[in-house]
């Protein structure tokens, strides 16, 4: 009987030109293992590696890995029952002007037996990138080594972070299964343009700018309250919050961190894309449409997101607004939730004036007096002060002649801010009637009998004998408008 061949556990290395066996190894039972082993490289293995960045960002990185790794881009289409299938290449947007064609979906890559798949999952309630296929298990370190790569593109060159984007999470891209942020253009964004009361620009400047522009010094000082923080700007419609927002946007793009403008209702959401792409600053406007006086579980959804306990330790700035701050619940404004509530008013007097010269472009002399001009548009939203200068330019125009060098006066300016006051009248709210329906039709109907009255008694009507018959009204005091 022969001897049976046991075979040893080993691993097959290929190093140098010599085979070397294991200590008490036949040449038999070396062959044997060594069939084994080629039939387990053989096996189809399922592979899935999940990369912690959006998928659209990860679908990127992994363009780049295979690029890397291989020196192009070119897939080869995937065998199927009914015909091969070629790749997908779809377009990403790599900035506010720039698109790049990724792949998505099944794909081959050349010399791996088998397919790579690109797809999505969430963790941790964040959508991120999955590398996932079925390839020959000999290729198995080869399927870790794009993997890794790709992880180390999407943290050195991701197409997001340190981006000013807009983020619409309830409109999916057309062929990844993830939203598609869309970049910001910031280009004719200019910080001289905002312009607020001295006391709302220092404060706008303490609770959001300053975290952002001085965060290494926050760091260094281990100061770490200001990089977790959020505000409420407060204030009405037009007094310049979505141009702050735009300002704000740049001054992140400038220090590296990530703006996100978000809708309201998608807070949790934005706060999930925030922590991959940390430090960051969500932006959403209209608080007020979600956050009502009543404390509702929609009330207790946005505290415990703006509390965050994943976000706890995080660099992250939340900036909502309001035009309705009398309408938010108390719950939402305490130190710890909204750190600050910065109510952005309408210009005074003095930012009235800045708005003037920064619209007037130069055609104003330095030297001009405005002072007067101030206070008669203090209290104006930016929109009705440039309103303001161009009519002035306009008005200026009629004492021009041909030739001559257009420059706006202080009293150019002043007559056209007090032309415009009947306008601006019309801007006003009206004042609401706080009566019942029911008070308002016996108001209504009071108003009917008592001018019935006068008007009989202008028409000779004797009121003491229609009065005695009737004994309903006393028309004298009717008459005399008591």
């Amino acid at each position: 009987m022969s001897e049976k061949i046991q075979i040893h556990k080993v691993e097959v290395v290929n190093q140098g030109e010599r085979i070397i066996l294991p200590e008490r190894m036949t040449l038999d039972q070396a062959i044997q293992a060594l069939q084994l082993q080629k039939e387990q490289q053989e096996e189809i293995v399922a592979i899935q590696e999940v990369i912690d960045t959006y998928p659209s960002d990860g679908a990127h990185a992994l363009m780049l890995a295979l690029q890397k790794k291989y020196g192009w881009t070119r897939l080869i289409p995937t065998p199927d029952f009914f015909g091969p299938i070629p790749p997908t290449m779809v377009g990403v947007a790599v900035s506010a002007t720039e698109t790049v064609q990724v792949p998505w979906g099944r794909m081959q890559v050349p010399g791996i037996d088998g397919f790579l798949e690109t797809d999505t999952r969430r963790e941790n309630g964040r959508l991120v990138f999955v590398l996932g296929g079925q390839v020959k298990r000999k290729h198995e370190k080869e399927v870790k080594e794009i993997a890794d790569l790709t992880r180390q593109f999407a943290r050195t060159h991701s197409i997001y972070r340190g981006k000013a984007i807009r983020v619409n999470f309830s409109s999916p891209h057309p062929q990844i299964p993830a939203p598609e942020p869309k970049f910001m253009d910031l280009s004719n964004v200019r910080e001289e343009d905002l312009v607020f009361p001295r006391n709302v620009e220092r404060a706008i400047r303490a609770s959001i700018w300053n975290p952002i522009e001085k965060a290494n010094l926050c760091r260094r000082e281990d100061i770490r309250v200001p990089l977790k923080r959020g505000v409420l700007l407060a204030g009405p419609y037009g007094v310049g919050k979505t141009l702050a927002a735009n300002v704000t946007a740049k001054k992140a793009e400038r220090n590296g961190w990530t703006f996100i403008y978000a809708d309201v209702e998608e807070l949790e959401d934005a706060v999930r894309f925030a922590l991959q792409y940390g430090p960051a600053v969500i932006f959403a406007e209209d608080l007020d449409r979600i956050v009502g006086p009543d404390r509702t579980d929609k009330v207790n959804d946005i505290l415990n997101i703006v509390d965050g306990i994943e976000s706890k330790n995080a660099e992250l700035l939340i900036v909502l607004t309001t035009n309705h701050v009398e309408e938010i619940h108390p719950a939402m404004l305490r130190p710890g939730r909204l750190d600050a509530v910065i109510r952005v008013n309408p210009p005074d007097a003095d930012a009235a004036v800045r708005l003037v010269r920064l619209y007037g472009r130069g055609l104003i002399d330095e030297n001009e007096d405005l002072s007067e001009v101030g206070r008669a548009l203090a209290g104006q939203i930016p929109a009705v002060i440039r309103e303001a200068v161009e009519r002035a330019k306009l008005y200026q125009m009629s004492e021009m002649q041909e030739g001559d060098e257009l420059r706006l006066t202080a009293s150019a300016l002043l007559g056209a801010a007090e032309d415009m006051a009947e306008q601006l009248q019309l801007l006003q709210p009206k004042a609401k009637d706080p009566r019942s329906d029911l008070e308002k039709l016996g108001d209504i109907i009071g108003k009917r009998i008592a001018g019935g009255i006068v008007a009989a008694r202008d028409r000779g009507v004797d009121l003491d004998a229609l009065a005695a018959e009737n004994g309903v009204y006393e028309p004298r005091a009717v008459a005399a408008g008591k």
